[in-house]
């Protein structure tokens, strides 16, 4: 990913790359704009000034931010609202002279067939933008990452590295059944890159999406994907969405009202 070639500021996009086991999720998404100055020839050193906003986490369904200051201005938004409930995500960032302005949107959804035999699918994706610079060809980016993966995924993780070269091989019982990566062509206007993931499916198998974008430039360069990188299946008979667990904090939470009414209810009987 370019914008993580640009070193800690990749860092500041969607804070820390891997939520804490206890927070651990079957969906979820996340977003994140930052801005950094000066940008010579790298972002930060000596007299740096970085900036950064984000929004949602594990169990969240949607969320949005947005930041602009005098070295640029970016938003983000991601939610669960596409076809099964499939991620819809949209980043955008406009960079100043000698400064950085990115922002990324994760999501990630489990899914489980449940239909009488094997099916063969495919997971169809269009990203759409347009991304521009006036110095080098990585003065701008806009890029997205989609895999699916077969099995029982227990964390909400935002970093695609992590997920797909750690966490998924490290993980007993997950398995890619496809993966795509797309990037939109420097100064060639508003245009749309399409990819299919083709995967088969047998009765009862849990699943999961994961899906990524960065959008972004350096040096008045721009990335503008807001609208946005969206996918859906090419014939979902048989696929549900995996049953959205209760928050431990919640449960307590949910738990410790009932017993009040419940006190509540024997005091008026008395």
């Amino acid at each position: 990913m370019k914008s993580c070639l640009l070193g800690a500021t990749c860092a500041c996009l969607i804070g820390s790359g891997v939520f804490n086991p206890a927070q651990a999720a079957t969906w979820g998404v996340e977003v994140g704009v930052a801005t950094a100055s000066p940008c010579p020839s790298f972002c930060g050193g000596f007299g740096g000034v970085f900036d950064s906003s984000f929004d949602g986490g594990a169990f969240s369904g949607t969320a949005y931010t947005s930041l602009n200051n005098a070295w640029g201005d970016g938003q983000a938004s991601a939610n669960l609202s596409g076809p099964t409930l499939l991620p819809v995500l949209g980043a955008e960032g406009f960079s100043g002279p000698n400064s950085l302005a990115g922002s990324s949107a994760v999501g990630m959804r489990g899914y489980t067939y449940s239909g009488a035999t094997a099916t063969t699918i495919s997971l169809d994706i269009a990203l759409d933008g347009e991304r521009g610079g006036t110095v080098f060809s990585n003065d701008a980016w806009v890029e997205s990452n989609v895999a699916v993966i077969l099995g029982d995924v227990n964390a909400f993780v935002t970093d695609y590295p992590t997920f797909i070269f750690e966490v998924v091989p490290l993980t007993p019982g997950l398995s890619e059944l496809g993966t795509s990566n797309l990037s939109l062509d420097l100064n060639a206007g508003p245009q749309t890159k399409a990819d299919s993931i083709n995967f088969t499916l047998n009765p009862g198998d849990e699943f999961f999406v994961w899906a990524g974008i960065e959008a972004g430039g350096v040096r008045d360069g721009f990335g503008d994907a807001f609208n946005t990188l969206s996918m859906s299946y090419s014939d979902d008979t048989g696929i549900t969405a995996s049953a959205v667990p209760i928050p431990a904090a919640v449960w307590l939470f949910s738990s410790g009202m009932l017993g009040l009414v419940g006190i509540a209810r024997r005091k008026r009987a008395a």
